[in-house]
């Protein structure tokens, strides 16, 4: 195993990242990796306690501890470009339920897949299909978000006053209630395939849905935001909306564009905006830059890198990646080949990409891996 100058490392990864925000960066910088709780939970490697994610999710205390726990594995184990060892400025520690959030509150029953995270079942399939109208637009603050401001709440007391390895405990803002996945995953999660279907053969059915998705996250946000004392309309937005890769961008401009415009224009300022997109999602990108202001994708697989930059320019911010089943599957060999061949392919240009992974690192992915990336990172990615 690797042994890490936890100094030496910080000190690297400071000026790293200062010369990228600067837009004059030394080398790509290993990062902003989608990650959680679920790598050590669902680890047994780490996890030697047998702690399921349904007992995490059903008890504020022991999701804290198990936070504390993955923490200090992510940042004694996972090499990437964050502060490592010990956090001079204490630990931050989040309200987990994954993405659920939305599909539970409006009426989707959870689940708990055995060895995975939590999940939900479509309610409004077939002939249930209005049975969301009939239950009316939910209260910000009811079900699932009930729970998800409970804990937050614990979590904030807590914290107080309660160190670990000598360092204080800070708590995230609860980012759920704050956020979005996007109508039409969001639609997908609560109406199944259909809603695909219902685009051409029920037109008016599926507007009527994606108005009420729209107006409901509007409303959630809207509420979390004043609850917590935030800026009610921030410049920047950040969200996601996965299942566009699944249809044309002829279907993305008349279907799904209306209601990305009536997000942003409702909760947030005139950008520049970041967005996350997993999937076959790259033909969408023009459109998105230039109808939304997007310029900082965070992506999943599959990118071609080879032509991204001359399809977006160089000025828009791209994270991305090796595969997560290569990182999870492959040897360190393999890893390494596949780092050098994304930076080598032209992505560099402008000084704008993030190697990450692609997208949503699972458990059980071995460390030597995870070096292998990092360290062909530092050796391929150099800009001077």
């Amino acid at each position: 195993m690797h042994t890490i100058d936890f100094m030496q490392h910080n000190e690297e990864t400071r000026q790293v990242w200062d010369a990228y925000l600067d837009g004059n960066p030394l080398r790509v910088p290993v990062g902003n990796f989608t990650i959680g709780p679920r790598i050590w939970v669902l680890d047994p490697a780490y996890n030697t306690e047998g702690i399921t994610w349904e007992a995490f999710s059903a008890d504020p205390e022991l999701m804290f501890q198990v936070q504390l726990k993955y923490k200090y594995h992510l940042h004694h184990h996972v090499v990437h470009d964050i502060e490592m060892g010990i956090p001079d400025s204490g630990w931050e520690l989040f309200v987990e339920f994954c993405n659920v959030t939305e599909a539970a509150w409006l009426g989707c029953a959870i689940h708990y897949p055995p060895g995975q995270v939590i999940a939900t079942t479509p309610r409004y399939t077939g002939e249930r299909k209005n049975e969301i109208f009939e239950r009316g637009m939910p209260d910000p603050f009811s079900g699932i978000y009930a729970t998800v401001k409970e804990y937050y709440q614990y979590f904030l007391a807590r914290a107080v006053d309660y160190e670990f390895f000598g360092k204080p405990v800070r708590v995230a803002l609860p980012n759920t209630g704050l956020s979005t996945d996007g109508p039409l995953t969001v639609a997908l999660d609560i109406r199944g395939e259909e809603i695909l279907s219902d685009m051409l053969l029920d037109p008016d059915y599926y507007h009527r849905l994606m108005s009420f998705i729209t107006e409901a996250t509007i409303s959630k946000i809207k509420a979390w935001r004043a609850w917590l004392g935030l800026e009610i309309k921030p410049r920047c937005a950040a969200f996601a909306d996965d299942v566009i890769q699944l249809i044309s961008t002829a279907a993305y401009h008349e279907f799904v564009l209306p209601y990305h415009q009536r997000l942003l224009g409702e909760l947030y300022g005139d950008g520049p905006h970041m967005m996350h997109l997993c999937g076959n999602v790259q033909r969408h990108f023009p459109t998105l830059i230039r109808e939304l202001n997007i310029n900082h994708f965070d992506t999943g697989f599959p990118i071609n890198f080879t032509t991204l930059r001359d399809e977006i320019g160089e000025g828009v911010h791209i994270n991305g990646g090796v595969h997560i089943g290569l990182l999870l599957n492959g040897t360190p060999e393999q890893v390494r080949a596949e780092t050098r061949r994304i930076l080598q392919s032209g992505i560099m240009r402008g000084g704008k990409f993030v190697m990450k992974e692609a997208n949503n690192l699972p458990p059980g992915v071995p460390l030597e891996n995870m070096w292998a990336m990092y360290e062909a990172t530092r050796e391929f990615g150099k800009y001077r």
